[in-house]
């Protein structure tokens, strides 16, 4: 991801507030025990994934400008929380408030916005609103109601949406036994210069099974099952019927994926996989890492239980168990995602 070379000195207000346990590619650059308020004119708008971006220009105590820069989250989540991009216009004037990064100057994980009729946009990992009683974004996911009375769904071949215990690529070293070779690797990792998805390059398995938006079963005509995934666009495909041997398919990031039913759960183990990443904060994995996963819709279908187990004994002591699980939301779509690198 290319840096934006922002240059001012302001005076801002810096407000003590309680860490919390959010992380994110990126997102250990920013202080979340202080608050950073700056209100100006937005002088630019990039609504896109994988982050909304915002220019605002202030004026500092000795009468200069500062242009500060925003980063929100992700076009997908916004508009599921009824954010679009015609809130928020270049010439509006807006207060607004996050955590100021420790790395770059006058840039900020923003959380609230507030509008100059007094509307207030939560736009960022907060849900309560800091300044206004009408405000907007602190909701969960809402669904179009026509497009939910209309929703068809069958066992596991539906839309899915993220409500998972805690997504494992974000999950620190601690979470993993980890080889010594692959906690060094761990200890070298430069989340700015070696994170692919921060050039929108959409990841491989396992740590594309846990993205935070929702993804489609769908059973082709041969029997085998194809998985669109809104982030980055990605689809993988679960071979079930006219099996290859893994040996003599080509190594990919998404891997070789053959899958069995037994009753209603979908057994998925997935080889060849030739993605560096087993999540999305550095932890390695090698060519030799294999990933099996069980798909398991509850008595009702309304969650998908879900358990994944990945083996790779050169960056894993033991093997790295994981569950979770996904909701229906009847109604629910895989839109497009379109993530655009910043310029």
């Amino acid at each position: 991801m290319k840096k934006r070379d922002i240059r001012a000195f302001v005076a801002v207000s810096l407000v003590a507030l309680p860490a919390t346990g959010f992380t994110h590619h990126s997102m250990s650059e920013f202080d979340r025990g202080v608050v950073t308020e700056i209100e100006g004119e937005v002088v630019g708008v990039s609504w896109r994934n994988p982050h909304v971006l915002l220019d605002i220009a202030t004026t500092d105590d000795n009468g200069q400008e500062v242009v500060w820069h925003l980063e929100g989250g992700a076009v997908s989540s916004q508009r599921r929380r009824g954010l679009t991009s015609g809130r928020i216009d270049s010439g509006d004037h807006v207060r607004a408030a996050g955590w100021p990064s420790t790395r770059r100057p006058d840039y900020l994980q923003v959380n609230h916005i507030l509008l100059a009729d007094g509307t207030e946009l939560l736009v960022g990992r907060i849900r309560e609103p800091r300044w206004s009683e009408t405000h907007l974004g602190s909701g969960e996911w809402e669904v179009d109601p026509a497009t939910a009375a209309s929703a068809t769904a069958s066992g596991l071949f539906r839309v899915w949406s993220q409500r998972l215990g805690g997504a494992f690529y974000f999950l620190g070293t601690d979470a993993y036994r980890l080889t010594d070779s692959a906690l060094a690797a761990v200890a070298d990792w430069n989340e700015f210069e070696d994170d692919p998805v921060l050039d929108c390059t959409a990841p491989g398995m396992p740590a594309m099974m846990s993205n935070p938006y929702p993804m489609e079963f769908v059973e082709r005509a041969d029997g085998d099952i194809v998985v669109r995934f809104e982030e980055f666009d990605s689809i993988r495909t679960i071979h079930t019927t006219d099996v290859a041997d893994p040996a003599d398919v080509a190594p990919s990031p998404m891997g070789y994926s053959i899958g069995r039913w037994e009753g209603d759960t979908l057994v998925v183990s997935t080889s060849r996989i030739n993605w560096p990443y087993l999540n999305r904060v550095g932890v390695p994995q090698s060519e030799a890492v294999e990933v099996l996963e069980r798909f398991t819709p509850v008595e009702d279908e309304s969650r998908l239980d879900y358990r994944l187990i990945v083996t790779d004994p050169s960056a894993l002591v033991e093997p790295f168990v994981w569950d979770g699980y996904w909701d229906w939301r009847p109604g629910e779509e895989v839109q497009p995602y379109n993530c655009t690198v910043e310029g």
